[in-house]
């Protein structure tokens, strides 16, 4: 399976976690987690984003960050590579900490980041580790309770209750009404959000492209039809008349993928309900759905 994908931009929100290879610790003592976050705390201030909360449990942690001026993925690298230096030097070991690369989800701000700065300080209290956030040493949660001085950007959160009472009680309302917080995934790329803000995040990176000159012309629903005729090497009246898979295939993929429409729209434009667009997006795998793109591209030479 091939892997997901990163969308960032300034202001972007990610949820980011990572587990220690072979799910072994990667903190083996309190030194180790005071040791990651002086990293942190370094490193947010070096890359100019805002973490809104963490958690250091023994095999992996979870970061809630905001991309600031600088790429996610240079902060994210930065501090893996410090700690993983000073972890494997203090232990006297070799070879990979990490369990592969770090993984991020793109997460809508609006509707997911008190849910998920509540999940992230609950992790130890899932993980039947305390009954209380507050009994645990290695969360923000114990910064925005006043209990240690903050490397978390209180204030944003802080500003969504009336009180510091308010914001304990939305969080301890988590341990006894649980709620899985299902990742859409889209392409290669994962997301905490519905399809308005799927697509938005998409169009924000096409225009990051057009402005380092790597962008796409403007792309039009006659553009769609004359690549698929031409791959087929027949006439295509209409799409709602038109009943062959491969085309419907194909006109999903570009309109989803290179037009940025929605379920809604698609569904509309070749007749077929919104469950149908995705069965014919998710019956090409990967591989073919990359191969569209690229042909599509290359047709219409928006590469250049």
């Amino acid at each position: 399976m091939p892997r997901p994908l990163r969308i960032d931009y300034p202001g972007a929100l990610h949820h980011i976690f990572s587990r220690g290879n072979k799910k072994e610790d990667i903190f083996n003592d309190v030194i180790d987690r005071e040791k990651f976050l002086r990293f942190l705390s370094k490193n947010q201030e070096r890359y100019g984003c805002k973490i809104y909360a963490y958690c250091l449990m023994d095999n992996h942690f979870h970061l809630l960050v905001e991309t600031g001026d600088a790429p996610i993925s240079n902060f994210m690298q930065q501090l893996l590579t410090s700690y993983v230096q000073y972890f494997n030097k203090r232990w006297d070991r070799v070879g990979h900490l990490l369990q592969g690369r770090y993984k991020s989800v793109l997460v809508d701000k609006d509707a997911y980041l008190l849910t998920l700065v509540r999940y992230i300080h609950l992790n130890p209290v899932n993980a039947l580790l305390v009954g209380n956030p507050k009994d645990y040493e290695w969360s923000s949660h114990l910064e925005y309770l006043g209990f240690r001085k903050p490397i978390v950007n209180l204030s944003f959160v802080e500003s969504l209750f009336s009180d510091i009472q308010a914001y304990e009680k939305f969080i301890l309302e988590g341990i006894n009404h649980s709620q899985k917080y299902k990742i859409k995934r889209f392409k290669r790329y994962l997301f905490y959000g519905d399809e308005k803000f799927i697509n938005n995040a998409l169009a924000k990176v096409s225009q990051q492209k057009r402005a380092e000159g790597k962008s796409r012309k403007k792309v039009s629903e006659k553009d769609i039809k004359k690549f698929i005729e031409s791959k087929l090497g027949k006439t295509i009246q209409k799409f709602e008349r038109y009943q062959g898979t491969i085309v419907k295939q194909y006109f999903v993929v570009l309109m989803r993928d290179r037009m940025h429409s929605t379920l809604k729209r698609i569904a509309r434009k070749i007749g077929i309900s919104m469950p149908g667009v995705l069965y014919y997006y998710k019956s090409l795998d990967i591989e073919e759905i990359e191969q569209v793109l690229k042909d599509f591209d290359e047709f219409l030479n928006l590469n250049d």
